[in-house]
């Protein structure tokens, strides 16, 4: 699908300080997550072996800030036209550089949307993450309802799209 040259261009990051590189579920290993993060990862039995699907499909990568993972992302395709996103992100870390992250990530939907046909991009929140709530609303992501008992936990989560229509000359 696409390379982390091509994503690191896209999202305009310089490739150095800020860069984007294939995901690897290792990643997920030493990363610092979020309480509400960690709840998701722990609720789990297989979590490492579930996430090897994502390594290196050209979909997935991971964002690094000064050599260290600010987050892992990607997309999952569930028909043409239409994908997942998914975003764990770092403790610290994604704080720490949160306007780059925010603009970059914007710049990520856009370009993949275009180059992959999108016309619907829709994510889950836990319903309880108010702060992964409301990043979505700053991503242009409306609610489209509340999945009762949708985690591996029997946790409620908020379904969110965002749409795409591009005008593509055929």
């Amino acid at each position: 699908m696409f390379s982390a040259n091509e994503i690191n261009k896209a999202m305009n990051i310089d490739g150095v300080y800020y860069k984007v590189v294939p995901f690897h579920n290792t990643h997920l290993k030493v990363m610092d997550f979020r309480e509400h993060d960690l709840q998701i990862i722990n609720s789990f039995v297989d979590y490492h072996e579930m996430t090897q699907n994502l390594n290196g499909n050209g979909l997935s990568f991971t964002g690094i800030a000064n050599g260290k993972f600010v987050c892992c992302f990607g997309l999952v395709k569930i028909w043409d036209g239409v994908y997942e996103c998914w975003l764990l992100p770092s403790k610290e870390q994604v704080v720490r550089h949160k306007f780059i992250f925010h603009k970059s990530t914007l710049k990520f939907f856009n370009y993949v949307a275009k180059h992959l046909n999108i016309h619907r991009l829709q994510m889950v929140v836990l319903q309880s993450n108010i702060l992964a709530y409301k990043w979505a609303k700053r991503c242009y992501f409306i609610e489209d309802g509340l999945l009762k008992k949708y985690g591996p936990d029997k946790s409620d989560y908020f379904l969110m799209s965002r749409l795409f229509n591009f005008n593509h000359k055929e």
